[in-house]
């Protein structure tokens, strides 16, 4: 089925000599850059004349997005020669129109989420690259406003052509080829870390290694850390707000600056032929500098608690252990009530610092872990129980009292 509505609208002010930038985003568009899509973003009612079209095809539409890219030029500067430069701003912004039904919503999947966002990301991929276009080169002064239509208007042919190619090969005739999907989720990813539009075609043998732990992954120029962390995430993870705030760019092992970034994940699991049941875990990953914008994205480690949403309550570096170089340590928390008990779980953790060649993933401190355990604290079995360590300073105070400066 198809799935989505979809306009890429270029809203250009090029006047020359004088340029007001007021509302160059149309009132309807949001701009989403820095996290995935929820559900609550579908907030707009089913566009009549789609379903319509739609119903003509005895199809219904699940959930479709309408994202459309902008650009605003500012007003230029003259280069001597008859050529002119412009500084762009260039965003894809998320339509309140996008819709969903409420028993798409209620699904025991993510699958429908999955596509819808697949849809976002590829309009993202062309928005970074109609902003690389537009800014890598100079124009002519009397046809400037042609030179960025014929511009905006090849890369509009190919956005067009990649959306309306994925959907015919994912939903073909109203149904779901999931192994297309899944094809398709690894060349979506494989553009979106690369920040390049060429995989879009790629077999899945040359894909296949975007399904490990440890990918290298490119930075636009300036980008910002939160930014680069959700369009180079993994496959099938989410960047909700609660993990906008932990994303920490630091040199405390490299020259130039490596990212921590973390991310949730809601997956479902079959029990004794029953509905499916929502689970939760999160993922913490370290992107390390490799070179001029590139980095080696690595796993630091899984978190999860039998299925209970985890939450990342914080990440520092100390010495925990007796060489010189400080060590990672990630706090996290997750809310408990059934029958064990009611409370809060904390679960501290430390990692080893690393060097060249990096590895895929990041060696967890056992050993430290177990003298910072953080424990539960609320009621367990009927008996009251009070977590030993929860914050960075009582961590901190326990690694000084065993010799860790």
């Amino acid at each position: 089925m198809r799935l989505l509505s979809f306009a890429l609208c270029m809203l250009a002010a090029t006047n020359l000599f004088a340029q007001e930038e007021k509302e160059w985003i149309a009132h309807e568009g949001k701009i989403l850059n820095y996290r995935t899509l929820t559900w609550n973003d579908f907030e707009g009612k089913e566009d009549p004349a789609f379903a319509k079209m739609l119903a003509e095809e005895n199809l219904q539409a699940r959930a479709y997005v309408s994202p459309r890219i902008y650009y605003y030029a500012d007003s230029g500067q003259r280069e001597g020669n008859g050529r002119v430069t412009f500084k762009f701003r260039v965003k894809c912004a998320f339509q309140s129109r996008a819709f969903a039904r409420e028993s798409t919503k209620q699904e025991h999947s993510n699958y429908v989420l999955i596509h819808e966002q697949d849809h976002y990301d590829i309009a993202l991929t062309f928005a970074n690259e109609l902003q690389t276009a537009l800014s890598s080169r100079d124009y002519s002064e009397k046809n400037y406003d042609d030179e960025m239509n014929k511009l905006t208007e090849e890369i509009q042919k190919r956005y067009y052509h990649i959306q309306e190619t994925y959907d015919a090969e994912v939903n073909p005739h109203g149904t779901d080829d999931k192994p297309k999907q899944y094809l398709w989720d690894l060349r979506i990813r494989k553009c979106m870390e690369n920040n390049s539009e060429e995989f879009y075609a790629s077999p899945e043998n040359a894909l296949a290694g975007e399904r490990g732990m440890s990918v290298m992954v490119k930075r636009i120029p300036n980008e910002p850390p939160l930014q680069f962390v959700v369009r180079a995430r993994p496959m099938y993870v989410e960047m909700p707000e609660a993990m906008m705030t932990k994303v920490i760019e630091t040199k405390e092992w490299t020259l130039e600056p490596a990212i921590i970034a973390f991310y949730s994940q809601k997956y479902y699991v079959d029990e004794d032929g029953g509905l499916p049941k929502y689970n939760y875990r999160s993922f913490g990953y370290l992107f390390m500098p490799m070179g001029k914008d590139s980095y080696k994205r690595m796993l630091i480690d899984t978190f999860s608690n039998y299925g209970k949403p985890v939450k990342i309550e914080n990440a520092f570096f100390a010495n925990v252990d007796s060489d010189n170089v400080k060590e990672l340590v990630v706090l996290s928390s997750s809310q408990q009530k059934d029958a064990q008990g009611t409370g809060t779980l904390y679960i501290n953790r430390a990692y080893d610092n690393i060097a060249r060649p990096y590895p895929g993933r990041m060696r967890r401190m056992d050993d430290v872990c177990a003298k910072i355990k953080g424990g539960f604290e609320g009621v367990k079995d009927g008996v009251a129980s009070k977590a030993k360590y929860k914050s960075e300073k009582e961590i901190r105070e326990v690694l000084a009292k065993l010799g860790y400066k």
